[in-house]
């Protein structure tokens, strides 16, 4: 990464992004419950003094009946915007696009109630969490999350011919009363380029509209969020986030489509490719995306916020990934203007 005049001169880094373990089942009740635990290690590439074993998910999915929708209860994903729905490894992108960490939490504790109906062209899920067991905080100083999500199939012909619309809410109350947004430039070994640091709030809406456009190997993608926050002092400031990207699978695959949580799924090659005379050449796919994070307005400054990436995603398998990303990055803060020029790779094995 070259210079920014905001945060330095930014060195290489080589990371071992996930050395994560999952483990799924079912209880065979009546109607099936399912259970999800997954650790994540990060003790390969943790400075020194910080290794850690973490429980990333821990969760129970209970059916209501047949077709009453189900509740999963533990820790778990939101259930709240396209990029954390959909399965991290799968992306167009190595990483996420810059507002989405920034309004969402990964993961988060509590209780959600989802379903899928009219004949599966249909989704909604709403929740509530506060995850006060691990910050060590009370229930009511940590600040709890309601969300919602509605997905609709506008059009549905197959995986390979789809139109997809979606909307999003999240509430969120302040942490010791007070609220704060960063993010990254992208890059999970960079600093925070966006940063308002912690002002006091009483709370915050966050609004999410998503779409998604599907046409045999080609995959375009939209998500537009905008977030009111209350707090007087600082003017009741309000930030957004917004993304376009586009993916073309030269070998004419395209993702699955999962129609019980409205997302785009797993990529599966035609041929895989093997070190042998007449095997496939895999999957390969070609993608381009621009976002947008503006975390300033009213009296914060966090910062404004714009990459545009391209990248080349390589599935040699439905286990192997080799991606290559390149991207431009601009950021505003503080009256001082910089860029940024990104180069990463990325190897990525998974069952």
């Amino acid at each position: 990464m070259e210079p920014d005049p905001h945060v330095g001169d930014i060195q290489p880094g080589t990371e071992f992004r996930g050395d994560r373990f999952m483990a799924s089942g079912t209880l065979n009740f009546k109607n099936p419950w399912r259970y999800m635990f997954s650790v994540n290690f990060n003790g390969l590439d943790a400075p020194q003094g910080k290794k850690s074993i973490d429980l990333i998910d821990w969760n129970l999915e209970i059916p209501i009946g047949k077709s009453a929708g189900w509740i999963t209860v533990g820790k778990q994903k939101e259930g709240v915007g396209l990029e954390y729905v959909a399965p991290g490894t799968q992306g167009l992108f190595m990483e996420r696009g810059t507002g989405a960490p920034m309004f969402i939490r990964q993961r988060n504790i509590g209780l959600r109630y989802s379903n899928s109906v009219l004949g599966q062209r249909m989704t909604y899920t709403i929740g509530f969490f506060n995850n006060y067991w691990e910050t060590g905080k009370s229930f009511s100083d940590n600040g709890s999350q309601i969300t919602a999500r509605v997905t609709g199939l506008a059009r549905y012909v197959s995986d390979r011919d789809l139109v997809h619309v979606g909307v999003g809410f999240r509430h969120t109350g302040p942490t010791d009363d007070k609220l704060s947004y960063k993010a990254k430039p992208e890059v999970n070994t960079a600093p925070s380029f966006i940063s308002t640091g912690s002002f006091a709030a009483s709370s915050a809406s966050l609004w999410m509209f998503e779409g998604i456009y599907v046409k045999g190997p080609v995959m375009v993608v939209g998500e537009y969020f905008t977030a009111g926050v209350n707090s007087e002092t600082a003017g009741n400031p309000s930030f957004s986030y917004w993304q376009l990207g586009a993916g073309f699978f030269v070998t004419g695959e395209n993702r699955k489509y999962n129609r019980l949580n409205g997302n785009p799924g797993k990529v599966i090659p035609k041929r895989n490719f093997k070190f042998r005379k007449g095997a496939g050449p895999g999957a390969i796919e070609l993608a381009s995306r621009f976002t947008h994070t503006d975390g300033t307005d009213a009296g914060i400054e966090g910062g404004d916020f714009k990459r545009l990436t391209f990248g080349i995603n390589w599935f040699t398998n439905a286990h192997f990934r080799y991606t290559i990303n390149y991207g431009l990055g601009w950021l505003n803060k503080d009256g001082i203007k910089g860029n940024v020029n990104i180069w990463q790779f990325r190897v990525q094995f998974e069952l």
